[in-house]
């Protein structure tokens, strides 16, 4: 296939150069035609570091070029509904980072431009697409329900707490969490009928979506702890067997017959040979020790500290200190979350006329939805009805 999906991004931060922008500038399946953003000096590090028809501060330049197939918008949350729904009216296929939306008025203003739309759209709730929640998730159909999850995700922002910062007086339950609300829809495939939530004001939280067939699924999220530690980990059980997974990448599979273990390589395939080789070990030693040129500017600016993984084993076939960097784009040891095959999964489907795989506008209005009703649910201080049933 020759043709390219014409790809044009609104919004070119950090989260955006470090993996969207990289995997349309790799893919065979898209080119980059153009990208806006607010900052100058970031469109000409693009434009000078990667192929880019062009750059423009003014993002409706995008909209109205009819070369441009595929709009993906990674601007701050509060500009996404809209952004959404004038790219959507615009003919294109639209790929919106997560949330969707901050308000049920937003989510209902994007279906209803979903809805009368040409182009399709998807949002950017990758963990869909992460390799090891796939595979569990085909694990988990060969299980009778119900199942109890546990889902925690803990890790320290203290810069997005400082005073200051966009997400200084967000929600994490809707800026972040997003995330775990939409896999609890994938991962069980429906709907909780109700939700509980207590903790702090703005994050700490613990949450459990109750299932009308007895299934639980409970979140501890938050920014405590540190980055010592892996940030995602998942738990599930069912009559006699249990999946766990270790921030994407170690998965233990116990009680179905003829399963086993699995190991899943970091973004990007970084130092995945060694991966395979001595396991979680090396992925938790490795991680932490990339994160030590750090320490000085982690003591100074949070009183942080970062503590070398030390294993009690009498002898380490490997030495962490021998293995660096290889990929020179990456901005550190990080797991699949699955950010590369969500967007070029949607770029196929652009290109081959199938429907998208990727979460739609009803996942993305459920996934603020249940936000909204535990944020509820913690006010009140009691369950409340999901209003989605």
């Amino acid at each position: 296939m020759t043709r390219k999906a014409r790809v044009g991004f609104i919004g070119a931060g950090g989260f955006i150069s470090a993996n969207h922008l990289l995997t349309a500038r790799d893919s065979q399946w898209m080119e980059i035609a153009a990208i806006a953003d607010l900052n100058e000096e970031t469109l000409a590090r693009h434009a000078s570091r990667m192929p880019v028809g062009y750059t423009t501060t003014d993002y409706r330049r995008l909209l109205a070029a009819p070369a441009i197939d595929l709009i993906i918008i990674g601007t701050k949350q509060d500009l996404h509904a809209r952004l959404t729904i004038e790219s959507l009216d615009a003919g294109k296929w639209v790929l919106c980072e997560k949330p969707m939306a901050e308000t049920q008025e937003e989510t209902n203003a994007v279906l209803a431009a979903e809805r009368r739309a040409t182009g399709k759209l998807a949002i950017g709730l990758n963990r869909r697409f992460a390799p090891a929640y796939v595979q569990a998730k085909a694990l988990l159909a060969q299980l009778p329900r119900p199942f109890l999850h546990y889902y925690r995700m803990m890790y320290p922002q203290p810069q997005k707490e400082e005073p200051g910062s966009f997400y200084a007086d967000k929600p994490q339950i809707l800026y972040e969490c997003c995330h775990i609300l939409d896999f609890a829809c994938y991962i069980m495939e429906e709907l909780p009928v109700r939700v509980f939530m207590t903790g702090g004001e703005l994050t700490n939280d613990c949450t459990i979506l109750e299932y009308a067939d007895g299934s639980r699924f409970q979140l501890l999220s938050g920014s405590l702890g540190t980055y010592c530690l892996g940030k995602e980990y998942w738990e599930v059980f069912s009559r006699y067997a249990a999946i766990t997974v270790d921030d994407f990448t170690d998965m233990k599979v116990r009680g179905i017959p003829g399963e086993f273990d699995r190991l899943f390589p970091p973004y990007r395939g970084e130092h995945a040979a060694e991966l395979r080789r001595w396991g979680y070990d090396f992925y938790e030693t490795y991680k932490v020790k990339e994160l030590f040129p750090y320490i000085p500017l982690y003591r100074e600016r949070y009183n942080m500290e970062i503590e070398a993984v030390r294993r009690p084993q009498e002898v380490i076939p490997f030495d962490v200190r021998d293995y660096h960097q290889e990929d020179p784009d990456l901005w550190g040891y990080v797991p699949d979350k699955g950010w590369y095959d969500s967007v070029e999964s949607f770029a196929r489907a652009f290109l081959e006329g199938t429907p998208p795989r990727n979460a739609n506008g009803i996942d993305g209005k459920n996934s603020v939805d249940l936000a909204l009703a535990l944020l509820e649910s913690r006010k009140l201080g009691r369950p409340v009805p999901f209003p989605g049933n």
